[in-house]
């Protein structure tokens, strides 16, 4: 049985097959309100956490998703060249306000360290004393704990430049492999051994095994791009021209500094914490750790250094929220290389991507199919439009005259009808549940195509399980990085509303700006000032060797700084996965997994943009209104 994968009319629209037949619902799709989906999360509603992590931005009541625009390709706290004085945010998360009171709408926020160029006097003092500065492009921030016109500020400065919007992942990553502190200072070796259970044995063993279990591969940072975020045709994975690719680096840079040998930081010379703790576990000043971070918990560094014998030698990397990790107890990774194509005229639509490991390509003769050679995966197929059926599974024709089965491919093709955003020439965004496949269009030229990893549940209600919603949304909010569970809950996502601002006790538990709140200790404020000398993570169900019988990430565990997350119903989000490389696999709680290439490049092409030294923003009138994104089987 003989059939066409598309028409033959511009950009190849499809006849109706049975795989292509979910397609031609695009054009209804296109009429539906997200708002029917409001209540819906990434996981199931009684499992979503009550806050959750560094960006986390709930609103006085319970809003969540937060944030939306695109990203510079430069770093993100990096404001314009502006004659204009500058101001700069001293706490871990602060409010964008519309108007200089904290009662008006939430447009965004910013993180420590920004530097955006500000009014020179205050529009007014209400309930802020430092007074309420206007900031670029639009918006207030109020003076006093969440922001500072001394530009001098040491935690100014010991925040470092921000993420970087460059790469594919804005931080260097980590998975922690064994449970531990996190440090306010540098310890001595004799608090280190008081904080950390069996440390001595734990030291012995790393010293042994260190070549071996702190080895990276290739990740998304090798990957060349342009200023687009696009990977550079004909350059080799880890082919960075002067740039150092991950298995040239030493350890220190692995884990966000400089070289191997970059000293203390000031703020932290002489044993002593100059400045204060602006993570939101809080803990006494005499404190020597803030919270413990469990097992398979991703952390994000923004540098590291060494110490001597007087703290066991060990190197300790510096987290977003300026507390300090032991490496000895962390693996650097470099997340998935995966990424998708771009679409020109040479490479178009149709195609396919080989989503299984043992592929074959299919010869075709009397009505009998024979396999032909194996077929690389995730191997990109031009296709010719053609399709065959042989008992009961189709297969399709590529341009190399063979043929692939339904069976081992995802498909990447043009819809028979186009939805009212393709007609009026607006970017838009498409995903299909049953091919794992997304695809970018503007108006009806398709410009990039690639894998990911929905709902396992697949076409299952998304009410009830951890299906991805259908439907056409636009996208609510945008935010560089936030931290979700391995879950992929989220504060600020979880919820109905889309306001943003800077995490608030106002409502139930106080939000952690260093983890989600399933990881939080419910020990009161201050116990970690008390060092549990045999604490470590209870068993659980499933636990096995990491990287080996556990993908990293699993479980219910901090995923600090998931990067790149584009909400566009509550809790249902694009977002990048650094924990894991099954894209064109059915594996996430709901929201669509990608590489963090991917994740990357569709941030940045997405709209409105991310001003620059936000961190996050709300769409709509202000800002802009979000992208289209139209979800289907």
């Amino acid at each position: 049985m003989g059939g066409l994968l598309s028409s033959g009319k511009p950009r190849g629209a499809l006849r109706s097959t049975r795989a292509a037949r979910p397609v031609l619902r695009l054009a209804r799709l296109a009429a539906l309100s997200s708002a029917a989906f409001g209540a819906l999360a990434c996981q199931k509603p009684a499992d979503a956490p009550a806050d959750a992590g560094p960006a986390a931005v709930a609103d006085d009541a319970g809003a969540a998703a937060i944030e939306a625009a695109a990203a510079q390709p430069a770093s993100a706290v990096a404001a314009p060249p502006s004659d204009k004085p500058l101001l700069g945010v001293t706490s871990f998360v602060a409010t964008v306000y519309k108007e200089p009171r904290d009662t008006s709408k939430k447009l965004g926020y910013l993180r420590v360290g920004s530097r955006v160029p500000r009014s020179a006097e205050p529009a007014g003092t209400a309930g802020c004393p430092g007074g309420w500065y206007a900031i670029e492009p639009r918006g207030f921030l109020c003076v006093g704990q969440d922001a500072t016109l001394d530009l001098d500020d040491p935690i100014l400065k010991a925040a470092g430049p921000g993420p970087n919007l460059r790469t594919a992942l804005p931080y260097r990553y980590g998975f922690v492999r064994a449970v531990l502190p996190l440090y306010l200072r540098v310890p001595t070796a004799e608090e280190q051994r008081k904080s950390e259970f069996k440390l001595d044995e734990h030291l012995a063993w790393f010293e042994e095994n260190k070549a071996t279990v702190q080895r990276v591969i290739l990740g998304a940072n090798d990957v060349p791009l342009d200023e687009r975020g696009v990977p550079l045709p004909g350059k080799r994975l880890g082919e960075l021209g002067l740039g150092k690719n991950s298995l040239e680096l030493g350890e220190g840079a692995l884990f966000g500094g400089e070289g191997d040998d970059d000293p203390i930081p000031f703020w932290l010379e002489g044993r002593k914490r100059l400045i204060r703790n602006i993570s939101d576990f809080k803990v006494p000043d005499y404190a020597v750790f803030a919270d413990r971070a469990r097992r398979f918990t991703g952390l994000s560094f923004i540098g590291s250094f060494p110490t001597g014998p007087e703290s066991l030698n060990r190197r300790f990397a510096i987290t977003t929220d300026l507390r300090l990790a032991p490496t000895t107890k962390v693996k650097p990774d470099t997340g998935s290389p995966w990424h998708g194509v771009e679409l020109n005229d040479q490479l178009t639509l149709p195609l396919a991507f080989v989503r299984s490991r043992n592929a074959r390509d299919v010869q075709i003769e009397g009505g009998k199919a024979t396999p032909g050679k194996d077929l690389p995966f995730r191997e990109v197929i031009p296709l010719t439009g053609r399709m065959r059926r042989v008992e009961g599974v189709k297969y399709y024709r590529t341009k190399d005259e063979r043929y692939v089965s339904q069976l081992d491919v995802g498909l990447a093709i043009a819809p028979s009808a186009w939805p009212a955003v393709a007609e009026k020439g607006e970017k838009w965004i498409e995903v299909s549940i049953q091919h794992q496949t997304l695809v970018l269009w503007e108006g009806k030229r398709p410009v990039y195509a690639t894998l990911v990893s929905t709902g396992q549940a697949g076409m299952a209600d998304p009410k009830t399980s951890t299906a991805t919603v259908r439907g056409a949304f636009r996208i609510r909010n945008k935010h560089i990085t936030a931290t979700m569970d391995s879950n992929e809950s989220s504060s600020v996502g979880g919820r109905a509303d889309t306001t943003a601002e800077a995490p608030s006790s106002s409502r139930g538990a106080k939000p952690d700006k260093g983890g989600s709140s399933k990881e939080r200790s419910s020990k009161k404020p201050g116990a970690a000032a008390k060092p549990e000398a045999g604490a470590k993570a209870p068993p659980r169900k499933g636990d096995g060797e990491y990287g080996v019988t556990r993908r990293r990430g699993e479980g219910t565990y901090a995923l600090r700084d998931v990067p790149y997350i584009q909400y566009f119903a509550a809790g249902y989000a694009l977002h990048a996965a650094y924990w894991h490389d099954v894209f064109g696999t059915p594996r996430s709680h709901g929201c669509i997994n990608m590489s963090p290439i991917d994740a990357h490049r569709v941030f940045m092409w997405t709209e409105p943009q991310v001003p620059p030294g936000w961190h996050a923003i709300n769409t709509g009138e202000e800002l802009g209104e979000g992208t289209t994104i139209i979800i289907h089987e």
